[in-house]
């Protein structure tokens, strides 16, 4: 409760500036996390520096941003609060003293959404409820976060905003490529490979020769939801070579989208059939 007292006294120095800046909605938070989560997986470690920035373009708003390696359960940043910045999110109290730290990590393990806590109010001493969307980004070590003063939607509500609550989808694209056009296709994915990475939603990619039919052969991509998937199948670059490969590279090609309905590793468990547990002897 400590903790949440000083906060309230800490932002009444924002309280004046803040109100004269244009209302938040869920909808500019969300723009405003995707946004700084691109510049994240295009420079690296190397956006910090903008990120952290009180003054930049993604902090001098209400809904400002913070940065967590939730491995680590480490505080990357916090412009607002720049003395928390190297503490441990799962320490974090809000006013009614609930450890919201420790579920803002849960959420972001589970691929993110909103998480609701009690918080004081610019400028009052008074809790209210106040909503933080949480996104982790694929393939790298940082949470993006941030928050806004929020009673009007559930938590449903928001996470349909962003697609959070659906299942992850695996799409399976089957190809056979002419004798000709086989090197151009490898080419092809070679090129188109950073940006790939760079789409928003995107997990990871695998691909493989066929073990059952010579010449053919299988990519198998992970994403966060089929409207993210979708994002990479109208990229423009994308479109361009999917036509190239439709009108001359390809002898014959499949896609397979499915979602995902289980997802477990050797450590973490919690997903796995009970009968497989049990078999492994795994609690």
């Amino acid at each position: 409760m400590l903790l949440a007292m000083f906060v309230a006294g800490t932002t009444d120095l924002f309280s004046q500036s803040m109100n004269k800046r244009t209302e938040e909605t869920p909808q500019s938070v969300i723009a405003n996390v995707h946004k700084a989560a691109q510049l994240l997986k295009e420079k690296g470690s190397e956006a910090l520096a903008v990120l952290t920035d009180p003054k930049s373009e993604f902090n001098d708003r209400d809904a400002y941003l913070f940065i967590i390696d939730v491995d680590k359960s480490l505080v990357v940043s916090n412009p607002r609060f720049p003395e928390r910045t190297g503490g441990n999110i799962r320490e974090h109290l809000d006013w009614s003293g609930k450890h919201y730290g420790v579920e803002l990590c849960e959420v972001a393990m589970r691929g993110g959404g909103w998480i609701e806590f009690v918080w004081p109010k610019p400028g009052t001493e008074k809790g209210v409820r106040k909503v933080s969307y949480i996104y982790p980004i694929p393939g790298m070590r940082y949470t993006v976060c941030a928050g806004i003063y929020n009673d009007s939607m559930t938590l449903d509500e928001l996470n349909a905003l962003t697609g959070h609550g659906k299942k992850k989808v695996a799409v399976i694209f089957e190809v056979t490529p002419t004798a000709e056009g086989k090197a151009d296709y490898f080419k092809m994915g070679a090129a188109l490979k950073e940006e790939l990475q760079r789409m928003l939603g995107f997990i990871s990619v695998e691909r493989f020769a066929s073990v059952n039919n010579e010449g053919k052969f299988l990519s198998l991509s992970f994403w966060e939801s089929e409207e993210a998937a979708a994002g990479w199948r109208n990229q423009v670059n994308h479109r361009q070579s999917q036509k190239a490969g439709h009108d001359k590279l390809f002898d014959s090609y499949r896609i397979s989208v499915g979602e995902i309905v289980r997802e477990y590793t050797d450590r973490k468990r919690g997903a796995a059939p009970a009968d497989s547990n049990k078999y492994l002897g795994v609690d």
